[in-house]
């Protein structure tokens, strides 16, 4: 009876011819450089029957994947087998994946339910199976199943049943579908053809039940699924006609029931441009069967419009019975240059006005802003972090100052070592009076005061905040200070837990009394001021920028340009300042261009002009990442339009994105002011004011790349 076991498999069980081919013996072969000893691998064991009977043996179907890197030989054993069941410890040779184990069962192992447990070792890497079994008593029958196998079995038509009856003649078989009696096999091997073509849609439970001298045997029962109604495209993502698809984001497509994973290839799915051109990919099954996801061998390009068909599964896909996919959808969806994070944000309702947008990143590459924007009695600053799917405002308004008609703008945001923004503002009241500046930080749950800063003495202005920080817990901010004969830059510093503020000023260069503007950044133990100063030192009074580190004069003993505005300044990852400003000779909104320099370690690159098709080129900001290309971005005007315009350093140059950014398709609705962000993998973000007939809102996006 065994031979006639081993015979049913064979039947089921198409054979693969194999080669082995034997290497001379002077030429070893080479072990192969990718094993690893210690590779982490998985297996699954699939015992061939569930019963046996004392004396007999199990023989167990073990198959072997390894997770990452292939390992070397895999030795199996028993772990604290029960008495008398054994299996002698068995090495899969390396480079093989499947194999058959024998475990023998003793003539006196006591009869009853077992679960082995089967391990497998390589390297130092341990995993473990369980197998379960029946030992049955000796002299009875033990019925086992042949196919099914062990698990669900589906079916649409005829299905082949087969099983083994052990320890003697049976004087009657039956195989049951659930209480019923199925059919009465007779002879052997034991083998029957159960058309269900006539049967009911649906799961039923089938065994076998064996009967000898008035005891009845019978087999563990093997769930079957009866199905006909062909599966369907449930969902599929992204959806037809999107047209604000990430390069990277997952192709995928929902099907109302499991599928047979041998229909699913390569061709199942076409991919291709707007243009027809095939994209290579790779497609694969969810454990479940039920999602099918298609993943472009190389990240999609942007802009573009990507085309995906499943004509083909119409014919080829079906379910786990057999049944074809009936509807096999065609759609298109596109990927932007931009992808913007929601859509116009806005702290209040109606159509208020935004201003000062400033965009940061949090230790936990989420998108932290912050703006001023007037709720009709007060103009409050408001903070609102990105979650990944929306913005959510971390607490509402802030005002320094108590009452209505307050006047809050100017806002600078800092992430702190602790990842909490804190937030620095300019407010005075609306007749302007009460001058200061408000400095807030974020606890998780509500903003904790930190100490405020008036003007200092002799002047009547304190203005345009900015926020550095050092690991240690001290703050940096510096503002303007002015009077009606200069206006410096004052630094101040508050250590952790301090109470005030103490203050210092940057050195201006001599016979240079006003400072413009300013931008700061902090690098390693240096923080960097760039600024706009005017220069009386020549006759016509030019503006130059000027750069300080540590409260330094100007870097290089020099300064920058002849008519140099709003400078931008960001540090690359060998710790070098760069710094870009416009520069206009007479109006910077029509005449404006950008220029750069780099520090090289004793002096400035001579000033280059960013090479632009756009014109009154205004407000740039720098960003800069480890191993990414930095970014600039700027606001300038193309076609009467003024939008923002992005370029990365690319090659040793600045290389155009070549779609600029509107939010709004209309024409009239300038954008400007853009504040920009590198996230964690190097994607540069960039917030920004646009305008139209009634309101200023704020808009994010980030670069499809």
């Amino acid at each position: 009876m065994p031979n006639l076991k081993h015979l049913l498999l064979l039947s089921c069980i198409g054979l693969s011819p194999a080669c082995i081919d034997v290497p001379p013996l002077d030429d070893p072969p080479k072990e192969d450089p990718q094993t690893d000893p210690d590779a982490d691998f998985t297996f699954t064991a699939t015992p061939a029957q569930e019963q046996v009977l004392p004396g007999g043996t199990l023989d167990c179907d073990v198959r072997l994947a390894w997770v990452d890197t292939a390992g070397g030989a895999v030795t199996w054993s028993l772990v604290s087998p029960p008495a008398g069941i054994e299996l002698q410890s068995f090495t899969l040779p390396k480079g093989e994946t499947r194999a058959t184990l024998s475990i023998r069962v003793g003539a006196g192992t006591v009869p009853g339910a077992y679960t082995l447990t089967l391990q497998g070792k390589s390297g130092s890497v341990t995993k473990q199976a369980t197998v379960a079994v029946t030992v049955g008593k000796p002299g009875d029958l033990v019925v086992n199943w042949v196919v099914p196998t062990p698990g669900r079995a589906y079916t649409r038509g005829p299905l082949l049943l087969q099983f083994t009856v052990e320890g003697g003649a049976a004087e009657q078989v039956e195989i049951m579908k659930d209480t019923t009696v199925l059919v009465k096999p007779t002879g052997s091997p034991y083998s029957f053809t159960w058309d269900t073509t006539s049967e009911a849609e649906g799961t039923y439970q089938l065994s076998i039940r064996a009967t000898r001298g008035g005891a009845v045997f019978t087999s563990a029962a093997r769930t079957v699924t009866v199905d006909r109604t062909a599966p369907t495209v449930a969902t599929f993502l992204p959806a037809r006609d999107a047209a604000t698809v990430g390069v990277h984001e997952s192709i995928q497509v929902t099907f109302s029931e499991p599928m047979n994973p041998l229909s699913v290839t390569e061709a199942t799915v076409g991919l291709k441009t707007g243009t027809g051109d095939a994209i290579a990919k790779s497609v694969a099954l969810s454990a479940d069967g039920k999602t099918l996801t298609v993943t472009p061998l190389s990240a999609l390009s942007a802009p573009s419009t990507v085309q995906v068909d499943l004509t083909a599964a119409a014919s080829a896909l079906t379910d786990l019975a057999g049944n074809s996919l009936v509807n096999a959808p065609t759609w298109a969806f596109s990927a932007p240059t931009w992808l913007p994070l929601g859509g116009a944000i806005s702290a209040v309702e109606g159509r208020t006005s935004a201003e000062g947008v400033v965009l940061k990143m949090d230790r936990n590459a989420q998108p932290v802003i912050t703006w001023a924007e007037s709720d009709g009695a007060s103009k409050n600053i408001h903070v609102a972090r990105w979650t990944g799917t929306a913005w959510s405002m971390l607490g509402g308004g802030l005002s320094g100052l108590a009452g209505a008609g307050t006047d809050a703008t100017q806002p600078t945001l800092l992430i702190d070592s602790a990842n909490r923004p804190v937030v620095a503002w300019h407010e005075e009241t609306g007749t302007g009076e009460n001058v200061s500046l408000f400095v807030r930080r974020w606890t998780g749950t509500s903003w904790e005061s930190l100490p405020s800063i008036p003007p200092h003495s002799g002047d009547f202005e304190i203005s345009a905040p900015s926020l550095a920080a050092e690991l240690n817990g001290v703050l940096h901010l510096y503002a303007l200070n002015g009077n009606e004969v200069i206006a410096e830059i004052g630094h101040y510093q508050l250590s952790a837990g301090g109470q005030s503020w103490t203050r210092t000023v940057i050195p201006r260069p001599p016979e240079s009394p006003r400072v413009y503007s300013f931008s700061t950044v902090a690098s390693a133990s240096s923080i960097y001021v760039s600024y706009s100063i005017l220069d009386t030192s020549t006759y016509d009074g030019r503006v130059v920028v000027g750069v300080a580190e540590n409260e330094s004069n100007p870097m290089g003993g020099s300064v920058l340009g002849n008519a140099s505005w709003s400078p931008s300044i960001a540090v690359d990852s060998n710790g070098r300042p760069w710094v870009a400003w416009s520069e206009s000779a007479s109006k910077p909104t029509s005449d404006g261009r950008i220029q750069w320099a780099r520090w090289e370690g004793t002096r400035w690159t001579s000033p280059d002009s960013l090479s632009a098709s756009s014109t009154g080129n205004v407000e740039p900001v720098l960003a800069m990442s480890t191993g990414t290309p930095h970014i600039l971005a700027w606001s300038g005007i193309t076609g009467a339009e003024r939008s923002v315009f992005v370029s990365r350093w690319v090659s040793g140059g600045w290389q155009p994105i070549t779609e600029p950014l509107n939010a709004l398709t209309t024409t009239g609705t300038p954008a400007s002011k853009p504040s920009v962000a590198m996230s964690s993998n190097g994607q540069p973000l960039v917030a920004w004011l646009e305008e139209d007939a009634t309101a200023v809102s704020i808009h994010i996006s980030q670069l499809n790349n």
